[in-house]
């Protein structure tokens, strides 16, 4: 079950592309927290994710120890 919190927080997250191209990418960008993520959305549907570099490192590391394990 959804609560509202986290529905109210999956639709902050979506950001139209339209702002991207009205020059608020820098401004996007800067608001983004440890934990947040944007979801760019073309066409009323989802096209892109934008996470802080702390958030993708941790999921380079963790699909790289994934791929040891497979391997392993």
């Amino acid at each position: 079950m959804t609560s509202k919190s986290s529905v109210g927080t999956m639709l902050n997250s979506l950001v139209p592309i339209s702002h991207l191209n009205q020059g608020k990418a820098a401004k996007i960008i800067s608001s983004l927290g440890p934990d947040d993520v944007k979801i760019i959305v073309k066409n009323n549907e989802p096209m892109a994710a934008i996470i802080p570099i702390s958030r993708f490192s941790e999921l380079i590391e963790a699909e790289e120890l994934l791929r040891e394990k497979n391997n392993g």
